[in-house]
């Protein structure tokens, strides 16, 4: 007999509902704010400068407003002792070594007590942003079509091409929120955000996949005997609190070092720790909600055209 538990397939209507309302407000933020590009896409110059005690870094904009003609931003990062602090400077554009003597000179003047010293300075041109970005599409691109490929050969009982594109659009679903919160939020999309993308890549497809798992133990177990409905509501319910429970472990570990990493000034950790905390959570209310669900009806969808199509060829 079955046991009752929750009817997850009978809600589909409002998880597509949330997911296009998470979309919309996702596109929204973008079209009006539009993403922070890290030097690594869009070129431009970073320079990095170590220095010791307190700095402001409103008096660091200040000190600088004479040298550069071009849009600049000051961020710090300090390693996890607290000891290494730096200074950072980023600009849109490349700067003539003459700038940089001249921003690193400013400083000094500026915080003559802090012992500034210049420690690193990365410049990409802007073309060359570009085709790394571009690389890295591609590189995503290509992993979504190994994971349909993956998903489709191993259910293939199951219907493995359609099983492997709703995984797809459930990972799609999860880095796009991934993406979102570092517009929202103003977080750099960087190589952090790279590895957010192939972490959830893992993450988010090992969740699925458990579920399809089951699912597919559920059918040789039961046969026919059940809708796809009633195997996909079992299958979920069954897997429901290991799903819960890994999620929230991983996503305490990234909490920890998002918390650590703020305490000790690292806040170049943000762009990767936000969100795939974000992604985390997206990844398993579509891996319980939306993939599996969505699986189920477009394969009803199928049989009952096949039904139909047959009965049209007797007549």
């Amino acid at each position: 007999m079955l046991k009752k538990g929750f009817n997850f397939i009978g809600n589909i209507k409002k998880y597509i509902i949330v997911s296009i309302a998470i979309m919309l407000v996702g596109v929204i933020a973008t079209a009006v704010f539009g993403p922070v590009l890290d030097i690594q896409f869009k070129g431009g110059t970073k320079l990095s400068y170590s220095y010791t005690g307190d700095i402001e870094f409103a008096d660091a904009e200040k000190a600088l407003k004479d040298v550069f003609k071009a849009d600049y931003s000051v961020s710090g990062s300090s390693d996890f002792s607290g000891d290494a602090k730096k200074l950072i400077i980023s600009l849109g554009t490349n700067v003539p070594t003459e700038t940089v003597d001249a921003a690193e000179k400013a400083l000094q003047d500026t915080f003559k007590d802090n012992q500034i010293e210049s420690s690193e300075v990365i410049s990409v041109e802007a073309s060359v942003g570009s085709r790394f970005f571009l690389k890295a599409l591609v590189a995503v691109l290509i992993a979504w079509i190994l994971v349909i490929v993956y998903v489709g050969v191993r259910f293939r009982k199951i219907g493995g091409v359609s099983a492997g594109i709703t995984a797809l659009i459930a990972l799609v679903h999860d880095i796009l929120v991934a993406f979102f919160i570092c517009v929202i939020f103003r977080l750099p999309i960087d190589a952090n955000f790279i590895a957010v993308v192939l972490t959830l890549l893992g993450y988010s497809l090992n969740s699925t996949i458990i579920i399809y798992d089951r699912v597919r133990e559920n059918r040789r177990m039961f046969g026919n005997k059940l809708t796809l409905g009633e195997l996909v509501n079992k299958s979920n319910n069954e897997t429901l609190t290991r799903t819960i429970i890994t999620s929230l472990s991983t996503l305490l570990a990234v909490v920890v070092v998002l918390v650590v990493s703020e305490i000790k000034g690292l806040t170049s950790l943000r762009s990767f720790t936000i969100p795939l905390a974000a992604g985390i959570i997206s990844g398993s209310y579509t891996s319980i909600c939306l993939a599996p669900c969505i699986w189920a009806k477009w394969k009803e969808r199928q049989a009952a055209k096949a039904t139909q199509n047959h009965g049209k060829k007797k007549k």
